[in-house]
């Protein structure tokens, strides 16, 4: 039976919490510290899908807008390769901010990078491609159709300043490897119940989009000699609406981390596991 969305069971205030809570993870907010010094073996560059689990293990120690996590990905990643981190991954991060400052204490990531790191893991590009603007629309169901061209045109807008980053990382740190990890799976063909307001029709829109968002990310990737590495297989059957502790992206109704569409410390040991796979592999 093809799961379907029961709007009037729904308060619309319930409704817009959730969405400004996906809404704010995007937002600038003032920053309180700085970032550690680079030249660290291990470098971590991106946005809130490596940085954050939200309000789950807070790291109180990173600059308060970046949202950073103690049990994020890079860090897990880090734990289990036995590499000194540089964790610069920070929440609505863009591409512009691996080389400039994302607000007051956030230095660019790039600035992490150098002779000594031989290992640079890269997830950004989402925020550059308004992820966030159009999944909001899909969820304000009939609002405006889900599928809208100028979202394929903003996601394929990024190609260049991507390949242009990842051949700066090279330049930068040129005795390290890159690896790029894709966005897994957020939703399962025909949503369901926890992904308010979101109809059956619009959820493969929605997943159609970060699918195609992994295909210009990956095709600038082996232009640019970096390691693409698809996580999108494995995670199939834990996306939003599977259960809680099994799902590793958590849904409007969020119980884990307060932040949907973002990952939950589920999602961010799955990542990691994927991820030293691939540097393992890499490496004899």
């Amino acid at each position: 039976m093809k799961p379907t969305t029961p709007r009037n069971h729904w308060g619309t205030g319930l409704l817009a919490a959730a969405l400004l809570a996906l809404a704010a993870s995007a937002t600038p907010a003032p920053a309180t510290a700085a970032p550690a010094d680079g030249g660290a073996t291990y470098v971590a560059l991106g946005d809130s899908g490596a940085a954050t689990t939200g309000v789950q293990d807070f790291d109180t120690s990173a600059p308060l807008q970046c949202a950073r996590s103690t049990a994020n990905t890079p860090k897990l990643v880090a734990l289990e390769l036995g590499l000194k981190l540089d964790d610069r991954t920070c929440s609505s991060a863009k591409i512009p901010h691996l080389t400039t400052s994302q607000g007051p204490g956030i230095a660019p990531q790039f600035d992490g990078l150098g002779p000594n790191t031989t290992l640079v893991t890269v997830h950004i590009g989402a925020n550059d491609a308004q992820m966030t603007k159009y999944i909001l629309t899909c969820h304000l169901a009939g609002l405006k159709p889900c599928a809208d061209p100028a979202w394929d045109a903003d996601i394929d807008g990024i190609a260049n300043a991507y390949s242009t980053a990842l051949h700066q990382i090279s330049v930068l740190a040129p005795n390290a490897k890159i690896y790029v990890d894709g966005w897994p799976t957020y939703v399962r063909p025909g949503g369901c119940a926890d992904l308010i307001g979101l109809r059956p029709e619009d959820a493969v829109h929605i997943q159609a989009a970060f699918d195609r968002l992994n295909a210009v990310v990956s095709r600038a990737a082996v232009a640019a000699g970096a390691v693409y590495i698809d996580t999108r297989p494995e995670s199939i059957g834990h996306d939003m609406c599977a259960p809680a502790g099994v799902r590793w992206f958590e849904p409007l109704l969020a119980t884990q981390t307060l932040v949907p569409y973002h990952p939950t410390l589920e999602g961010m040991r799955g990542v990691a596991d994927i991820i030293v796979r691939a540097v393992r592999a890499n490496q004899g």
